[in-house]
């Protein structure tokens, strides 16, 4: 599947949060997530696909697993299946590309 970004519309996930849905096939998607901060909510949720988090723009606070890690440009962290995880921006603005498998149907429309 090709995706041309510019083509792509956001959807608006709360006041902080928009994402765009890239590339996907069902096995593997995409998701451009951008933020606006800082915030003060780390959003904790847990999903049953593995997901790898790259960070694009911005200084991110990931919780996983009890742990805090500090996240900047070009970092990347993995979350298992099922695991609580959550981010706070503590930068102006982020954002974040992130890669689902399998592919998150709850973001397909």
């Amino acid at each position: 599947m090709y995706c041309a970004n510019k083509d792509v519309e956001f959807e608006i996930v709360n006041e902080h949060i928009k994402r765009k849905i890239l590339s996907h096939d069902g096995k593997l998607m995409t998701v451009e997530v951008h933020f606006k901060g800082p915030t003060t909510d780390p959003n904790t949720h847990s999903h049953p696909h593995e997901q790898i988090a790259y960070v694009v723009k911005g200084r991110f606070e990931f919780q996983v697993k009890g742990q805090k890690l500090l996240m900047e440009v070009g970092d990347s962290i993995y979350f298992e299946p099922d695991v609580p995880h959550g981010a706070l921006l503590l930068s102006e603005e982020g954002i974040l590309l992130d890669i689902f498998t399998p592919q998150r149907e709850d973001f397909v429309k």
